[in-house]
């Protein structure tokens, strides 16, 4: 489930069924070389699209949590807790952060949801084809510590 309305209608029906949220991390910078860092929201975008449409009814996918590259680490942190907090008061069980700017990872014990990060691929000068196998293949691997997840909560 997306956030849009006919979306959230969807889930306000079947809130019980509905215990994960995908957050996906966007990083913004205009400093220095941006194409890699456009680059990483862009591929985290598309994973989180595909997510979304193999797990319609089962999670909700939020908008991108956007934030400067330059942001503090202790800053991005408390942001997301924030996030994370208000999602588990409202009944969520699962928050899942889906990035592939490393400095997320590096910082990983000062955040309370579950953080997967995957690395960054450059689709500008990719065959679709291509592109559509890497995306399979990195939602396999994501596949497994979302359902793990849900095993956890029986």
């Amino acid at each position: 489930m997306k956030w849009i309305s006919a979306d959230i209608e969807e889930y306000i029906k079947a809130r019980e069924y509905v215990d994960t949220v995908i957050i996906p991390l966007i990083p913004i910078t205009f400093k220095g070389d941006m194409i890699p860092i456009v680059e990483m929201g862009e591929f985290i975008s598309i994973l989180t699209s595909e997510l979304e449409r193999e797990y319609k009814g089962r999670l909700i996918t939020l908008p991108a949590f956007t934030y400067l590259k330059e942001e503090e680490p202790s800053t991005l942190s408390n942001r997301i807790n924030l996030w994370n907090n208000t999602l588990l008061q409202a009944g969520i069980k699962n928050v899942v952060l889906l990035t592939a700017d490393p400095d997320w990872k590096l910082n990983e014990k000062d955040v309370q949801a579950t953080l997967l990060w995957v690395p960054s691929i450059s689709l500008k000068d990719l065959d679709k084809k291509y592109i559509e196998q890497m995306v399979k293949s990195q939602i396999k691997s994501i596949h497994s510590i979302v359902i793990n997840l849900w095993k956890k909560e029986n």
